[in-house]
């Protein structure tokens, strides 16, 4: 790896503000949010960015194309930077996933590696993708600065594979909604040198949708 990596969740979303899960699901920005991706294509604009992939999710398309108008760069949607799919739990809101599925739900704030859900993805198979997505920019560009607008999820669980951690520690990396985490090649390997940095999210009054504990992606 000899590229630099500048990963970004997108911004906050109606589902958001509402506790549903979102997963291939999706809602469009609030208000709160399209500022949170300008606020974010400012800080960003400080970055000698080369270019930007994101999501096909209309939530991270979106976001992602604030921050391209801003940094005068074309957008390049992929499958690889999806959320999780959390199949037959998306729409619904965390109470009723604990009503409805308590076993499993136990299970992924437990042991989320363990999680299979009917018609979902796991984390291995997010893992999958995402490093498949890293080897491929690896082998295409050199020295090269990307944008990543992704998922909180996704983008937790790229952190972990820079960091060589498992995934079942996705707990222990939180994401705020547009928090801007920066990955540089070293010739020891990657390393981590900015993680959930939402500075510039400081002048409002909210920075980021409810916690990962009280709602999922």
């Amino acid at each position: 790896m000899n590229n630099t990596y500048y990963l970004v969740r997108h911004g906050e979303t109606e589902w958001n503000t509402m506790g549903r899960t979102q997963g291939h699901g999706n809602s469009p920005l609030t208000e709160l949010g399209v500022i949170q991706a300008e606020n974010a294509a400012n800080a960003l604009s400080k970055f000698p960015i080369d270019m930007i992939y994101c999501s096909d999710l209309g939530r991270a398309v979106q976001t992602a194309e604030i921050i391209g108008k801003r940094l005068g760069k074309e957008v390049i949607p992929t499958e690889s930077l999806r959320e999780m799919g959390f199949g037959e739990w998306e729409g619904m809101k965390i109470k009723n996933i604990q009503e409805k599925f308590p076993a499993m739900f136990e299970i992924w704030r437990n042991s989320p590696d363990r999680l299979d859900i009917k018609g979902a993805e796991n984390l291995f198979i997010v893992k999958e993708r995402q490093d498949k997505l890293i080897q491929e920019l690896n082998e295409k560009y050199s020295d090269k600065h990307i944008l990543l607008v992704s998922h909180s999820v996704t983008v937790r669980v790229m952190l972990l594979s820079f960091l060589d951690s498992h995934v079942r520690n996705i707990y222990r990396i939180k994401q705020d909604n547009t928090a801007i985490n920066i990955v540089e090649s070293r010739s020891y390997g990657p390393v981590v040198i900015k993680m959930n940095d939402t500075k510039h999210l400081s002048d409002l009054n909210i920075k980021s949708s409810p916690d990962v504990k009280s709602a999922l992606e």
